[in-house]
């Protein structure tokens, strides 16, 4: 399944000399490739964009969400809408019982177009109790579609190092809480509510 949660690029992981005893911070950079010429199937003929983006660090007692699984109101309410403050709430959450370190967000895409950026204004921070990140943005217009990473390690257990730098490819998922095949909004709930899948060739 993690084929299609990402895919590293290149030379990615590049590994560092900094132990995981030490707590760091990382920057993250989301690069559009999702245009009329890179995905002309039933591309929306309007106002595609990209919603801010939520990325929160955390150890393996936390999923954001996952292949197979159900989606929270905060991941639904992304995928459908946009909205972050649900997931923002179920981060806290997880904050206070200890489970994530750090959260951050990054600026929406307004207009889709290749090579279109969001970052995050702050760096993201980890420590060796809490050394995956996962994330996720709204692909819109759509009924309950989003993009997104689960439980990326951001070190190598092997050499107990961060990675200095990460690059991978993420791809689409359904959120499986609302109906429609197209780019539209506003369809009929999923009753009942489906599981979180990814996109396959055709779909």
């Amino acid at each position: 399944a993690d084929s299609f949660n990402f895919e590293h690029i290149g030379d990615s992981p590049q590994n560092s000399d900094v132990s995981t005893n030490q707590g760091v911070g990382y920057s993250i950079t989301f690069t559009n490739n999702w245009t009329q010429e890179n995905h002309p199937f039933r591309y929306p003929p309007s106002d595609p964009h990209w919603s801010r983006f939520v990325y929160a660090s955390h150890s393996s007692a936390y999923v954001m969400w996952q292949d197979g699984g159900t989606a929270t109101r905060g991941i639904e309410n992304v995928a459908e809408s946009g909205s972050i403050s649900a997931l923002q709430s179920e981060i806290e959450g997880q904050q206070t019982a200890g489970n994530v370190l750090d959260d951050v967000v990054g600026n929406g895409i307004g207009n889709a177009s290749q090579g279109a950026t969001s970052t995050t204004g702050d760096n993201l921070c980890v420590d060796a109790s809490h050394p995956y990140v996962s994330g996720i943005s709204m692909i819109a217009p759509s009924p309950d579609w989003f993009t997104g990473v689960y439980n990326l390690p951001l070190s190598d257990e092997s050499t107990m190092t961060w990675f200095r730098k990460i690059e991978v490819y993420v791809y689409a998922w359904d959120a499986g809480t609302e109906e429609g095949d197209d780019y539209s909004y506003s369809n009929a709930a999923t009753s009942p509510q489906g599981t979180i899948s990814a996109f396959m060739a055709g779909d």
